[in-house]
């Protein structure tokens, strides 16, 4: 009688840890509501299995078990809480693997023992122990997989219903686990190994995609940054040249009055101070390419302001091999980088030095500039000493890697070098 009110006890504290693990994984809320239509399915679920019980015996409860427990808890979730099949399936296959758990430490102690209600009982308690673990502290976690794609969930599916169909079709439907045979001892870790490798090759894609996007994301930041510096030129530009109009007739008038008076000279110096303001509003040409022109415009005002001498020489055609928004993100990181370098240094040696041309159909990039600390470099790159910086390194070496180019970080003679073939 004992060892039949313990095991019913197992059996329900086994149905409580499955139901309530997957309405967790499920991410369905515990409030009165839904505890009391868990509860009452596990009362309902209780008496169908103790039906078959007492009319099939145990092998028959056994093998009608998956039927009127596992099965009818998908079509819970999925019906009456409206989760989708795919999901229902693997948090009910989840929390039949979690239980797997507390079975081997029954087992260890039946080894021990050699007393079922003993085996029983130890079981009860790992069971609702690792059920109260699970719910507060892994539930969470583990249900953020079903907010990935379906291809994800089914990866992550595959080893719990494998294991699932293997120990029901090799321990309950057939008795292949106790025949000996090898093949079946090594269906497992057969299923582990396939597991493994398909969850390799898909994290590790996701993984690439999802840095392709940051980066991605970081490139338009940056081309909308840049965009904003070049609007800003542009109206400084413009404001110049309207008060240039605004002020001409009394630039016309005084050179008149000289021309009048016989001052020659005082015309002449007068018409070039007029023509050097001019020149100011004009947009500096660096190059034939517009983008870098707009780019290194940019700057111009920030390199100005910190006392930065800036150095090109830069021999580059209208159109290059290279789309404008990976052209940006390179040679904006690059300055950016070099002005920040720079930017506390001595006055005398505050430059950056820009090289860019075309060599056999390749685009070269360099930019040097001197640096007053040690630059520690991993994987050839160099590690950043101030919190929100090093971003910049990533993304050269990033997309000079997508567009199958190289890129190399140098600390050598006091310079700084970057250096870029695509």
């Amino acid at each position: 009688m004992l060892q039949f009110v313990i095991g019913m006890l197992n059996n329900s504290s086994l149905l409580l840890f499955g139901v309530f693990v997957s309405a967790a994984i499920l991410s369905i809320p515990f409030s009165k509501k839904n505890v009391a239509v868990l509860l009452a399915f596990c009362v309902f679920v209780n008496i169908l299995q103790y039906v078959s019980y007492a009319n099939f015996g145990l092998r028959g409860a056994e093998w009608f078990y998956p039927f009127f427990t596992h099965l009818t808890s998908i079509l819970l979730f999925s019906v009456y809480y409206k989760k989708k099949i795919v999901s229902s399936l693997f948090a009910v296959m989840s929390a039949y693997l979690f239980s797997q758990l507390s079975r081997w430490f029954s087992l260890l102690a039946l080894a021990f023992s050699s007393r079922l209600w003993v085996s029983y009982g130890v079981r009860t308690a790992f069971t609702l122990l690792l059920g109260f673990l699970i719910l507060q502290y892994y539930a969470s976690s583990i249900a953020v997989i079903l907010t990935k794609p379906r291809r994800t969930i089914l990866i992550f599916s595959s080893l719990p219903i494998a294991y699932y169909l293997f120990d029901y079709i090799a321990s309950v439907y057939t008795d292949l686990l106790y025949t000996g045979t090898e093949v079946v001892y090594e269906f497992l870790p057969f299923v582990l190994s396939v597991a493994y490798l398909i969850f390799g090759v898909v994290y590790f894609k996701e993984y690439e995609e999802k840095v392709e996007a940051e980066q991605y994301n970081q490139m338009m930041q940056m081309k909308r940054a840049q965009s904003e510096r070049e609007i800003e030129a542009i109206k400084r530009s413009e404001y110049q040249v309207s008060l240039l109009r605004h002020d001409m007739r009394h630039f016309l008038h005084n050179i008149i009055s000289f021309i009048d008076q016989g001052d020659y000279d005082k015309a002449k110096s007068y018409v070039s101070n007029i023509i050097s303001l001019t020149d100011d509003t004009a947009m500096k040409k660096y190059c034939e390419n517009e983008i870098v022109n707009m780019i290194l415009s940019s700057y111009e005002n920030e390199v100005m302001a910190k006392g930065i001498t800036l150095r090109y020489s830069i021999h580059i055609p209208t159109e290059l091999p290279i789309s404008d928004v990976d052209l940006t993100s390179i040679l904006s990181n690059g300055m950016e980088n070099a002005i920040h370098a720079v930017s506390n240094l001595d006055t005398n040696r505050r430059f950056i030095s820009l090289d860019i041309h075309i060599s056999n159909d390749k685009l070269l990039l360099a930019i040097k500039n001197p640096f007053d600390h040690s630059v520690d470099m991993v994987n050839g790159l160099p590690q950043a000493r101030e919190e929100g910086h090093g971003l910049g390194t990533h993304s050269i070496k990033y997309i000079t890697e997508k567009l199958n180019g190289h890129c190399q970080f140098l600390a050598q003679d006091g310079l700084f070098v970057l250096r870029v073939v695509i």
